[in-house]
């Protein structure tokens, strides 16, 4: 054979030899392959993700409704003269606090004195006829008549000395309770006639505050409910409303309420603007920050609680307050394990590592599984 039909021969069956081997070193690497897969899924553990959570329970929440009013005195009352005469003394001047019964101007006596003296005396008088027309008339020497004129005589008298008695009285000007002289009309030697003006008196102590409310605030006003009210001043005072109006105004169409605080030092002053707060509701709810709120697929707004068996919940929430450092959410259980982080980065009943928050430090990382998170 010639040499090089004999190399060629050669060539060939080398090169079947080499695709022989190939087939079977591919068949051999296929079998082998599932194994090693096998053995590396095997020999490891899926990592849960961690979240921060804080354990809550309900509390309760007291909404206010602000309303706007005006403090006023409790009583006023304008002291007038009783009788004619001039001013002898002054003995009190505006601006005094004065106490009930205390004497506060006194008018000149003149003939009223003697006019009393003078009564007394008819009087006397009186009684010792209308006692003699009695013993007359019991042995029969006086007639019915005038037995009933000496008694119609006798009570002129004592009437007569009861007047003289009250004119007499009336030269007092007396307080009729506890309260501040706001204004003093008179000064002394004036001469004042009888319903003529001589002080103002406010009584301070309790203060008022005046207000009007609408018809949707007026179901959450109920008299006897405890409020505390912002004088613009920087005071704060407590109180209860103590009057609120049947009827409304007929052009504004609001209802008047009155409250009532204590005021014995007088530092409240009538006329300051005041800033209500009425308590108008009690709900069991939890105060949030607005960063742990979350939104459903379909847009609804809740939290991420972890369950007893640490999977995550999705809760709808009702929000009652918002504040600008916290919110206050309802429609919660009375004890909840909220996902306070990572609540981006789970989803409705997946299975989660929960980490109290005051357990962990600066430092931790809350470890996201990609693969399992929800984008």
């Amino acid at each position: 054979m010639k040499k090089p039909i004999f190399f060629a021969l050669l060539i060939c069956v080398l090169a079947i030899l080499w695709l022989l081997s190939g087939l079977g070193n591919s068949g051999n690497n296929k079998t082998e392959q599932p194994t090693a897969q096998n053995s590396t899924t095997s020999g490891t553990t899926e990592e849960l993700v961690e979240v921060r959570v804080q354990n809550l329970q309900a509390t309760k929440m007291q909404d206010t409704l602000n309303i706007t009013g005006r403090t006023q005195a409790s009583r006023f009352v304008q002291l007038k003269s009783e009788t004619s005469g001039q001013i002898a003394e002054l003995l009190a001047e505006k601006g005094t606090q004065v106490i009930k019964g205390q004497r506060l101007a006194r008018l000149h006596i003149k003939d009223r004195a003697a006019k009393v003296l003078e009564a007394e005396k008819l009087l006397s008088q009186r009684q010792i006829q209308y006692q003699a027309a009695a013993e007359l008339a019991e042995r029969g020497f006086n007639s019915r008549v005038r037995l009933a004129e000496a008694k119609a005589e006798l009570e002129a008298a004592t009437s007569a000395l009861k007047q003289a008695k009250v004119e007499l009285s009336n030269i007092n000007i007396n307080s009729p309770f506890n309260g501040v002289l706001s204004v003093q009309h008179v000064e002394l030697g004036d001469y004042v006639t009888t319903g003529e003006n001589v002080f103002d008196l406010v009584d301070l102590d309790p203060i008022e505050i005046s207000a009007f409310v609408t018809e949707q605030q007026l179901p959450h006003i109920k008299e006897g409910t405890e409020i505390t009210a912002q004088i613009l001043n920087n005071q704060e005072i407590s109180g209860k409303i103590t009057f609120v109006s049947p009827t409304a105004n007929i052009q504004t169409r609001t209802f008047q309420i009155e409250a009532a605080a204590n005021n014995p030092d007088h530092i409240i002053k009538e006329g300051l603007t005041a800033q209500i707060q009425v308590p108008i509701q009690k709900d069991m709810a939890y105060q949030l920050p607005s960063s742990i709120l979350t939104l459903s697929d379909d847009g609804t707004v809740g939290v991420k609680l972890v369950t007893p068996d640490e999977k995550v919940s999705f809760h709808p929430v009702t929000i009652l307050k918002d504040n600008p450092d916290y919110i206050w959410v309802g429609g919660l259980p009375d004890n909840i394990q909220v996902i306070t982080v990572g609540q981006e980065f789970v989803i409705d009943g997946q299975t989660v590592k929960p980490v109290q928050e005051n357990t962990i430090s600066d430092n931790t990382t809350i470890t996201i599984d990609e693969d399992t998170a929800s984008p």
